[in-house]
């Protein structure tokens, strides 16, 4: 994967400033805004994905990316829901514990005990629930199929035979994240560009990731003489 293209891609594009100050706003738009911002991350990695040299989308395709960007949230709240309960849990037995047994020395030990067999459990609970509901919604992005995101198995092992990748997708998203918070300089107000910014940089990764885990079709096929059917779609590994 190319991790310094996903840095530079958004200034190739010719009408990037616009596209860049519009994204910057469209976070203060309320409830819909954050959505429409992921959405708009993920029309890139789908860009990228296919081969589109300018893959920053016009922000005219709002409703698009839009749902894209509600329907990512659901998949990820789907996958996540393991790590909450598991965290509920912990959370009502700590507070149980502490109720019967007040300030005393077995109830510290007790809660200390719970937190010693739970916190490792939760890291690698989110760990596992973090990666498993991107590859979910990689599978969404690339066969435009919201049903795909919920064949688990296939998820999963998507995710275990490409490991590699989704902890490229980690270190970019965590690079993407310091240059996010290097807006706070310009009295905050930079942060909301920056972090666009860094949303277009994870969704180019993202989209480099796609390519990789699901090549496309020989183009020749798409690209012959009279063939008018549809562009071609993305095909799913058999694991």
């Amino acid at each position: 994967m190319e991790i310094g293209k996903a840095f530079r891609f958004v200034t190739e594009d010719e009408q990037w400033i616009t596209k860049v100050l519009i994204g910057g706003l469209v976070p203060l738009i309320p409830i819909v805004g954050a959505f429409a911002v992921q959405g708009y991350s993920y029309r890139i990695a789908q860009n990228v994905a296919r081969g589109n040299p300018r893959p920053l989308p016009a922000w005219g395709e709002f409703g698009d990316v839009l749902k894209i960007g509600f329907m990512a949230f659901v998949i990820q709240f789907v996958y996540l829901l393991p790590l909450a309960i598991i965290y509920s849990i912990f959370a009502v037995l700590t507070i149980a514990v502490a109720a019967v047994s007040g300030e005393s020395e077995e109830g510290t030990a007790l809660i200390g005990l719970l937190s010693l067999c739970f916190l490792p459990l939760l890291f690698i609970a989110a760990i596992v629930c973090g990666f498993a509901a991107l590859a979910a919604v990689m599978r969404y992005l690339a066969t435009d199929t919201f049903s795909e995101a919920f064949k688990f198995g296939e998820a999963l092992a998507m995710l275990r035979n490409n490991i590699g990748i989704f902890l490229i997708i980690l270190v970019v998203s965590i690079l993407a994240g310091i240059v996010a918070s290097l807006g706070t300089i310009a009295c905050g107000i930079g942060v909301l560009f920056t972090g666009f910014y860094a949303n277009c940089v994870i969704g180019h990764a993202f989209g480099q990731a796609m390519q990789r885990i699901f090549p496309l079709p020989q183009q020749p096929v798409y690209a012959a003489p009279g063939y008018y059917g549809p562009p071609p779609g993305y095909g799913l590994p058999s694991y």
